[in-house]
């Protein structure tokens, strides 16, 4: 039973990175599936707050906040993500969430790193909608002095006053000049960041099975808490490297 607030806290951790059907989770834990699915939406509506220093800013005004609170974040990473969600019932909603280039029907978001954390998550979207249209509709307006790091996705993205680095494109029937391959690796390397921290954020199962969960909001509430976890281990372990 769900009878203390460490229990409680357990039982959603668990849920999150495990991901096992409610009904596997009513077992565990001595209720009924019923209970389990009501248990889910309490809890994930409060386990958000548990952490609010260590939240990935979602709105870009709190962005431009955040680089200008702290003059050492000049150089960040933007790269999108997907996620897999059933196969939607509705032909419309079919055509919506099907992604051509993964093959699957699937959500997305595109996120924004620096200095090893999440500094920025959109809202979640359907995986039709390109990496580049999401950073555009969110009006991803940056402040000069900063450098944005973006794959060929992201080219000619209107990044406000920041500069934009994104790899040269091979141009048809011929190869790309030596130089500008050097220059790609080498973009390459410094943007394999956000690799590291993409992976780090999907430590948890429920971002990287199927979505079964149908509670409104609640494909974009894991995603905010996955990368809200990342930051705070990362805060974690730099206090332990200091300390």
């Amino acid at each position: 039973m769900l009878d203390s607030p460490a229990r409680k806290l357990f039982f959603i951790l668990f849920y999150y990175k495990a991901y096992p059907t409610q009904d596997l989770m009513g077992l565990l834990f001595g209720i009924t599936q019923g209970q389990v699915s009501d248990w889910v939406g309490r809890l994930s509506a409060l386990v958000g707050q548990l952490l609010p220093l260590h939240k990935p800013a979602r709105k870009v005004r709190e962005l431009r906040e955040l680089v200008a609170r702290e003059p050492s974040l000049r150089e960040l990473i933007i790269d999108g993500t997907g996620r897999r969600v059933p196969r939607p019932a509705h032909a419309g909603r079919q055509r919506r969430y099907y992604s051509g280039r993964k093959k699957r029907h699937a959500v997305k978001n595109v996120l924004v790193t620096g200095g090893g954390q999440v500094r920025w998550c959109s809202r979640t979207a359907p995986a039709r909608v390109h990496d580049k249209t999401l950073a555009g509709r969110e009006k991803l307006r940056l402040p000069r002095g900063v450098t944005l790091l973006g794959d060929r996705g992201f080219a000619g993205l209107e990044a406000g006053e920041a500069d934009l680095i994104t790899p040269w494109k091979k141009p048809r029937g011929r190869r790309l000049h030596q130089k500008r391959r050097a220059f790609n690796r080498l973009l390459s390397r410094e943007r394999i960041a956000i690799e590291h921290t993409l992976a780090s954020v999907k430590r948890l199962r429920i971002l990287r099975e199927d979505f079964r969960n149908r509670r409104p909001g609640m494909v974009d509430a894991v995603m905010e808490f996955g990368c809200t976890l990342h930051n705070f281990r990362w805060s974690c372990r730099q206090q332990a490297a200091a300390a």
